[in-house]
């Protein structure tokens, strides 16, 4: 009885297979056994594609809607696959998501698998109907993620065969991935292959590391590769002064301890020789901003204390250091850690006991607080008394920002 049940049970599955009517999106089969799946797959001789998502997640349903219903994506897939879907918090979806859990980055995660039940091709996040459709031809042709990462494996670096691999990659969301190879095949190339468009547009994205000789050679001659590549300028002067700004602060913005204690600055001179050469040519946005920054920083290597304030107060004047005092914090609270000089630390502290006093008056929730800055300056000071009427004022705020984010996130979910 149980064989005849089994048989039964099959054969349903196998017409609701077949009997597929071509406009109505693509058929998915929900929630069975994934043996009963395999046995479907190995009698049919086609490859499984399985749909991995959850009840919370916004782009599986987004898929589910918009894509899967389509006409053109339910004639490929029901002519050419078993579907499958599972909800991987449910059900045999718990047991699929540990046995494939390596092959699954995120939701939703969309899986081509063969008849022997292994992964041959994948893909993640919401896809484009002719996306989702290529992608999954190429796997079933052989051109799949896995047989990509093969041939890379084996030495294979032609450029046509590496943009295949990438955008094998991108439909996978795997953008460590892409940047490494990327990354490994600047390595291999003069320079001045920057200036052949196939390459540029292969590679340009990617020139983020103002230590590398494609950031020196791209701002150095910005004008002649926009002239021959045709890039949108804006655009790629964007990218290198972000990458600028973020080199900069990864060398002069204090760092803290675990307990909260900034650490003494490290002299990164050859670095910052590097970064003002990149910045004075560049003549980028913001130039300006990474100089104040610098010049700040190299003041606290030398502990020139006194003109690290008269430096800092003429950089605020100008707004050279943007409209935020976040960077006023971090100097005061390292000029607290290091700066023997009583007096230096007194004008920091009047001058943000003024920010606080002027932050009280408002009624927004946006406003600043200062009240762990004014801790750490009272502290150095000797005003232990203030100190702890401040640290609790700070701790206070931090709960009740903590508070929010925590409501903030259930009404999301």
């Amino acid at each position: 009885m149980k064989k005849i049940g089994f048989i039964v049970q099959f054969l349903c599955l196998a017409l609701f297979s077949f009997g597929q009517s071509a406009g109505d999106g693509i058929r998915f089969i929900e929630g069975e056994k994934w043996e009963n799946v395999l046995k479907m797959a190995q009698e049919q001789d086609k490859y499984i594609f399985m749909d991995c998502y959850t009840s919370w997640c916004g782009p599986c349903k987004a898929l589910a809607k918009d894509i899967f219903t389509r006409k053109d994506v339910g004639d490929f897939f029901n002519a050419n696959f078993i579907n499958v879907k599972y909800d991987m918090e449910k059900g045999v979806g718990k047991d699929l998501y540990k046995h494939y859990k390596s092959n699954i980055i995120g939701f939703p995660t969309l899986l081509l698998i063969n008849k022997e039940g292994k992964v041959v091709h994948q893909m993640a996040g919401f896809q484009e109907a002719n996306v989702l459709i290529d992608g999954m031809k190429a796997g079933m042709e052989g051109k799949s993620l896995f047989a990509y990462k093969d041939r890379y494996a084996a030495g294979e670096r032609e450029l046509a065969f590496l943009k295949d691999y990438v955008v094998a990659l991108q439909g996978a969301f795997l953008k460590d991935d892409i940047e490494n190879i990327v990354l490994d095949y600047m390595k291999t190339i003069p320079v001045e292959k920057l200036q052949e468009k196939e390459i540029w547009d292969f590679v340009g994205a990617y020139i983020k590391d103002p230590y590398s000789p494609q950031f020196d050679y791209v701002i150095f001659n910005i004008d002649r590769l926009a002239n021959k590549v045709k890039f949108d300028r804006y655009s790629v002067e964007r990218q290198l002064g972000w990458a600028l700004e973020r080199a900069v602060d990864q060398v002069v913005e204090v760092k803290f301890d675990k307990d909260g204690t900034p650490l003494r600055l490290v002299d990164a001179a050859g670095k910052v020789d590097t970064l003002l050469r990149l910045i004075d040519r560049g003549n980028l946005k913001r130039a300006e901003t990474l100089r104040a920054k610098i010049r700040i920083y190299e003041l606290e290597l030398a502990q020139k204390w006194n003109e690290i304030y008269e430096c800092q107060m003429m950089y605020r004047g100008i707004k050279a250091l943007g409209f935020s005092d976040r960077y006023l914090e971090e100097t005061a609270q390292y000029l607290a850690a290091y700066c023997p000089d009583k007096a230096v630390i007194e004008k920091y502290l009047t001058l943000i006991e003024k920010l606080q006093q002027e932050e009280d008056k408002g009624s927004s929730k946006l406003r600043s607080y200062y009240y762990g800055t004014l801790s750490v300056l009272h502290a150095k000071l000797g005003n232990a008394a203030k100190a702890k009427e401040f640290k609790k004022m700070d701790e206070k705020i931090k709960a009740e920002k903590a508070k929010e984010f925590e409501s903030f996130l259930k009404k999301s979910n």
